[in-house]
């Protein structure tokens, strides 16, 4: 039995047609029609419509002969004309079969034979044009191609969304297999650090048991070098002994003597039969409650954990406004690969904050700077991206977990130039919602407001998230006239009046516990106390600061009016170490403990001195930063400034979308929120 082996080739049937099938002349397929292939006497073909056009020129019709156009040999005009050229019989075999090959490909109308197909792109829909269905009416507006290129179009494209899949699967399986190679890594990592750390848990319990021998070695020694002295001097004895032995028969008149001296020496070796030292040693051991706590700590040594997080599924987003200077907060949330949410934390999360519009591939580019980022772990399945930038603008954030990128990766966060409040609260009224004149605000340590409302002759208190508690009301608020307050670390409160120019002292419901009067206030507006519990009570008509102590007794006193152009003060606040901050309508002072001026606080860029009130002061105690609310008498505007405590100004926040009128109090909450209130009747959280 033989077999014949059958070698096909495939032949591309447009490549084929526009070698053998066009015209080479203009280009054009050959048909049966008006295009029909004609045969020259020199062998090439011309379609019917050259040979007409050739054979209405001038020379032509004068000489009868035409140039064939590809070799340019002569050839005589039939009578009858172009068309009496004889028709090539290849071309028209090669068209039959071309047409039957395309009838097999691209099945023509059932009712127009001679009509190819039609195919709606937008309606994906196959149709006859000389059909009149309704389905296809609409296809009118629609792009419509024949369904021959429809077909190649669409084949064309499952050929390169199948490569396209087909290289995402190389991708992915170089992906995995990377992962495998780094989870191999990651385990003989792990196996080397544990190696070495029990390797010196080995270490330690070989040299507390080569301590231990040593010791008993020591102690061996020393009670044997006792026992080698005795032995030596008993050793001395007995051959001392055995000479007097030798002797005996010596003159009677020795007798006496070495009796003596025999007697002494029986009397020193009764002192010699005990042995000086003893053989006794003991290892005191609690080999039980050690190994209950070796096998404990042991037990609580070391923990192997994985994760279970995605990238791919995690999210980034923004927390509140972003804004220069302040810190900008990201978060990051972190699902399973099935898209559950995850409450546990310790994925080697990684930041990296470029500016501008930065794409996936620039972050490949080690050259360019990255801006610096801290992120803190929340232990829920959440992270915390943080950090600042100086210049507002559009900032890129690439996010990876394990190295891979996080969704919607590099993330865009526009930073503006402005610093919009995040919170508010109040409206005038008297309600418990409302304020009527707030001039001073205070937070304690549990993160409690309160809130001097002073038109309504009281304490408003508020919850750390603005909510509202009480109302405290005291015979010290009266007369509208109270613009002091301070909260002392017992929970006590001092308020001061400057109407009857009293400082009082009232205890958490707002019972009064001791009032304080002094001969030389003539007008004091503001008071604060420093942590050795001493009262600071700015007078600003006499321009002056006094400091009394615990008790209300006065300590001194300090004129500012020579550091500020005599300018009034607006206020005083304490500084770091119990140095003193004093507000005046020109400038922020800086006094030491004992009220020496140290220096000014610029408010402003400019290095010249301008007409800026500093109307309240705070001091942050973490980052050393001083915040002012300053109103410039020549805009009528008032702003918060930054500044150093060294003296620098930072920048400036301009209160965007809510313009700060008459700024009076303000003071630095926890979790750096600053809290300003403003005189009107509004209080507002930056």
């Amino acid at each position: 039995m033989t077999s014949t082996l059958v070698e096909t080739v495939n032949i591309n049937l447009e490549d084929f047609s526009e070698s053998f099938l066009t015209c080479a002349t203009c280009l054009c397929t050959y048909d049966q029609e008006k295009r029909r292939a004609k045969l020259l006497p020199c062998s090439h073909t011309v379609c019917l419509r050259c040979l007409e056009r050739m054979a209405q020129m001038p020379q032509v019709l004068e000489t009868g002969t035409m140039r064939c156009p590809m070799c340019r040999e002569m050839a005589v005009l039939p009578v009858g004309g172009a068309n009496a050229f004889p028709s090539s019989f290849l071309i028209n075999q090669l068209l039959d079969l071309m047409q039957k090959q395309r009838r097999d490909v691209v099945p023509n109308c059932a009712v127009h034979q001679q009509e190819q197909l039609l195919y709606c792109e937008a309606c994906d829909l196959v149709f006859c044009l000389h059909c009149d269905a309704p389905s296809t009416r609409s296809c009118a507006e629609h792009t419509v191609v024949p369904f021959s290129i429809a077909i190649k179009r669409m084949s064309e494209i499952v050929v390169f969304k199948v490569k396209q899949c087909v290289a995402s699967l190389n991708t992915a399986a170089a992906n995995v297999e990377c992962e495998t190679i780094q989870l191999d890594r990651n385990v003989d990592k792990i196996v080397d650090e544990l190696n070495a750390s029990f390797q010196e848990v080995s270490q330690l319990v070989e040299n507390r048991r080569r301590e231990l021998l040593e010791s008993v070695r020591l102690m061996r020694d020393q009670k044997r070098k006792v026992l080698r002295d005795q032995m030596e001097v008993i050793d001395a004895h007995r051959k001392r002994l055995e000479r007097e032995l030798e002797n005996c028969q010596l003159d009677v008149r020795q007798m006496g003597a070495r009796t003596k001296r025999v007697m002494a020496a029986t009397e020193e070796a009764l002192t010699l039969t005990e042995p000086r030292e003893n053989a006794f040693l003991k290892l005191h051991t609690q080999p039980k409650k050690l190994l209950q706590e070796m096998e404990k700590s042991l037990g609580q040594f070391g923990a192997v954990s994985g994760s279970t997080t995605f990238p791919t599924q995690c999210t980034v987003e923004l927390q509140d406004s972003a804004s220069i200077y302040t810190e900008t907060r990201l978060l990051l949330t972190t699902f399973d690969v099935d898209g559950k949410r995850r409450n546990s934390g310790g994925d080697p999360v990684k930041a990296e904050i470029r500016r501008g519009k930065v794409s996936a591939e620039q972050f490949c580019d080690t050259a360019v700077e990255s801006i610096s980022a801290v992120i803190k772990d929340n232990e829920n399945g959440t992270y915390s991206i943080l950090f600042r930038v100086r210049e507002p603008g559009e900032y890129s954030a690439r996010v990876t977990i394990f190295g891979r990128a996080v969704k919607s990766n590099p993330f865009l966060v526009s930073v503006s130039a402005h610093h919009s409040p995040k919170w508010q609260f109040g409206s005038l009224g008297s309600n418990t919602s409302q304020l009527n004149q707030p001039v001073k605000i205070c937070q304690d340590p549990k993160g409690y407001m309160y809130i001097l409302d002073t038109g309504n002759n009281r304490i408003k208190m508020l919850d750390g998230n603005g909510e509202y508690m009480n109302d405290i009301t005291s015979a010290a608020l009266k007369g509208a006239s109270t613009v002091g307050m301070a909260i002392l670390p017992s929970g006590d409160f001092l308020t001061l009046n400057w109407r009857t120019k009293e400082v009082t002292k009232c205890n958490h419901a707002g019972e009064p516990l001791q009032t304080m009067s002094f001969s030389e206030f003539v007008e004091p507006i503001d008071i604060c106390v420093d942590s050795r519990g001493r009262l600071l009570i700015a007078d600003t008509a006499c321009a002056k600061v006094f400091v009394f102590d615990a008790a209300f007794r006065p300590l001194f006193s300090f004129d500012v009016s020579a550091h500020c152009d005599s300018a009034p003060i607006t206020c005083v606040c304490l500084g770091l170490n119990d140095e003193i901050l004093v507000g005046t309508c020109s400038s922020l002072l800086l006094f030491d403990g004992g009220g020496r001026f140290i220096r000014e606080i610029p408010l402003t860029a400019s290095p010249q001195r301008s007409r800026t009130m500093a109307a309240a002061c705070a001091v942050c105690p973490m980052t050393g930063s001083v915040i002012a609310a300053v109103v410039d008498s020549k805009k009528n505007r008032a702003h918060l400034a930054v500044c150093q405590y060294k003296g620098s100004f930072v920048f400036s926040m301009d209160s965007h979308g809510s313009r700060l009128r008459r700024p009076c109090g303000l003071c630095i909450g926890t979790h750096n929120c600053r809290l300003i209130s403003a005189i009107l009747y509004i209080i507002v959280i930056f």
